[in-house]
């Protein structure tokens, strides 16, 4: 069975690099730090589904009762 190849992705690149630096026993940069924050915020947000931001919100239908309503005072 032929392996799957994932797309390069610039986070991954960029994780990578601080990973190594870390590991290299440099420290990181007040922007490193907050890259990497910012990468772990946002894959632990993906673990729970959607954020409010991302959410399609679907109109409910009305209720028939209510639709009769409208209609009578409509004059249909």
């Amino acid at each position: 069975m032929a392996e799957q190849i994932e797309p390069v992705s610039g986070t991954n690149i960029v994780l990578g690099m601080l990973g190594r630096k870390l590991a290299g026993g440099q420290e990181l940069t007040m922007a490193e730090t907050l890259m990497a924050f910012t990468e772990m915020a946002k894959t632990r947000m993906d673990y729970y589904g959607p954020s409010p931001a991302n959410m399609r919100v679907k109109p409910s239908p009305l209720p028939e009762d209510v639709r009769g309503m409208l209609a009578n005072y409509a004059g249909i």
